[in-house]
């Protein structure tokens, strides 16, 4: 598996999410970029996601004149989405293993991940271990 999606929407503050938020659901939305087969094993997915990121758009902008019950409703919204885009990324996963161009299509972060060598740690001598080999 060369990409991964990165799930770093959960910690973000409001604004950052809201944004995040906005890209993705406008990805989604574009029926050229991912096509229809992809949410074929989840068919209310992307439909529910859509009408949440709707309603989370509104609030989030209601939000902005400080009323406490608009802003504790911005916060449920905001936690029912990372819900549902912990779904929609692993639908997108599964998507990218015959297609990997969707991860980047899908408006979420990408990673790719390493394939290096694991570096060997070197574990220091004992000290009489030390003085053994200048003996020799």
């Amino acid at each position: 598996m060369g990409q991964q999606l990165l799930r770093n929407y959960r910690q973000i503050g409001p604004t950052a999410f809201h944004a995040f938020n906005q890209r993705v659901a406008t990805a989604l939305a574009e029926k050229t970029r991912i096509p229809d087969s992809v949410w074929a094993g989840n068919p209310g997915l992307l439909e529910s996601y859509l009408a949440t990121s709707a309603k989370h758009d509104a609030v989030y902008h209601e939000s902005m004149l400080g009323s406490k019950l608009v802003i504790n409703e911005r916060e449920v919204l905001q936690a029912q989405l990372v819900i549902k885009l912990d779904e929609i990324a692993l639908v997108m996963e599964m998507a990218a293993v015959r297609n990997p161009g969707i991860l980047v299509a899908s408006g979420f972060d990408c990673s790719k991940e390493r394939r290096g060598h694991p570096r060997a740690k070197t574990v220091p001598t004992a000290p009489e271990a030390a003085q053994v080999e200048k003996k020799d």
